[in-house]
C-alpha cells in the first residue's frame, strides 16, 4: 500500500491538487495523508489578536470539513484518508513526520491561497522542493486535471551526469504506466561532445526503460530552461521530470523572467525526483 502525502492549506490550488491525486492512484491502494501546517509566526498574536491556538482551532474545522468532501467524492474502496496538523512551517513538518512515516510521493499545488495572482510557484512548494531530499513531490498547477485512458508523453530533462539509482527507475516507469506515458528523455547539449560517463548514463538509462515506450534527444544551441520548455511546448508534454534536485536548483531553472512568460502559458505537472536516493 503506498502512503501518499498532500499538504494543504485548504485553498482551490490545494483541492485540485486533490482530486488530480485521486484519479492518478485511482487503481492503487493507498493511504492519503493531508498534512497542514500551522506557521509559527502565530505564536505571537498579531494586530487583529490571531494565535497559534485560534489558527491551529480553525484549521482542525477547515481539515473536518475537507475530511467531509473527500469522503462524499471519493468512493474508492482502495482509498483510505488520514490527516495531521502540526504547528511548524510545511517543509519543517514534511520532515518531521517522515521519521515515523515512509511516503512514497508527496503531490501538492503549485500556490497557495495567499499567493498573488502573478506568482507562479508559491512559497510553500518552493521550500518542499529545496529542503525535502528524501522523496519525490509532484506539483500540480491549477488548471491541471488528469484525464485517464489518454496517451500521455513524459519529459525527463538530464544532464546524463549522475547514475541513476533502482529506486529512481522503477519510481519512474511506475509513473509513466499510471500516466500511460512514453519517456521523452531530454539533453540540453552545452558541451561538443558527451563524456564518457554521461554516455555510460545514456546506455543505462536506454537498458532500464526497455520495457516502456522512450526516446532519445537532444537540443543544442539554447539555454537549458528555454530549451526544456520549449521541447514541451512544442510536444504538447504533459509532465515534466526533474531528476537532479538539489538547493538553489529550484530558483536557478525558473528564472523570474521566465516564471512571468510561464505565467501566461498552460502549465503541466513537474516530478521533482529526491537528489539522495
Amino acid at each position: 500500500m503506498k502512503n501518499i502525502l498532500i499538504p494543504t492549506d485548504f485553498s482551490a490550488n490545494a483541492w485540485k491538487a486533490t482530486v488530480y491525486a485521486f484519479s492518478l492512484f485511482q487503481n492503487e491502494l493507498c493511504n492519503f495523508y493531508f498534512l497542514n501546517a500551522c506557521k509559527p509566526e502565530f505564536y505571537t498574536p498579531d494586530i487583529n489578536g490571531n494565535s497559534l491556538a485560534q489558527a491551529k482551532s480553525e484549521n482542525e474545522i477547515s481539515m473536518k470539513k475537507l475530511l467531509k468532501e473527500v469522503a462524499i467524492i471519493n468512493k474508492n474502496q482502495n482509498h483510505r484518508f488520514k490527516s495531521i496538523i502540526i504547528e511548524s512551517w510545511l517543509d519543517d513538518a514534511v520532515i518531521e513526520i517522515q521519521k515515523e512515516i515512509i511516503f512514497d510521493l508527496i503531490i501538492m499545488g503549485t500556490k497557495g491561497e495567499t499567493e498573488p495572482d502573478d506568482r507562479i510557484f508559491g512559497t510553500n512548494s518552493m521550500n518542499v522542493i529545496e529542503s525535502v531530499d528524501h522523496m519525490p513531490v509532484l506539483l500540480i498547477p491549477d488548471n491541471c486535471v488528469y484525464v485517464p485512458e489518454v496517451k500521455k508523453e513524459l519529459v525527463l530533462a538530464t544532464r546524463y551526469d549522475k547514475s541513476f539509482s533502482d529506486y529512481e527507475i522503477n519510481f519512474l516507469i511506475d509513473m509513466a504506466k499510471k500516466f500511460k506515458a512514453s519517456i521523452r528523455i531530454l539533453y540540453i547539449q552545452d558541451t561538443e561532445n558527451l563524456t564518457e560517463e554521461q554516455k555510460n548514463t545514456k546506455e543505462e538509462l536506454h537498458d532500464y526503460f526497455k520495457e516502456v515506450s522512450h526516446s532519445f534527444h537532444t537540443l543544442t544551441n539554447i539555454k537549458v530552461t528555454k530549451g526544456i520548455h520549449s521541447f514541451i511546448e512544442s510536444r504538447n508534454s504533459d509532465v515534466l521530470v526533474l531528476n537532479h534536485k538539489k538547493r538553489g536548483f529550484f530558483e536557478n531553472l525558473f528564472s523570474k523572467s521566465l516564471l512571468k512568460e510561464l505565467g501566461k502559458k498552460p502549465q503541466i505537472p513537474m516530478l521533482f525526483m529526491p537528489s539522495d536516493l
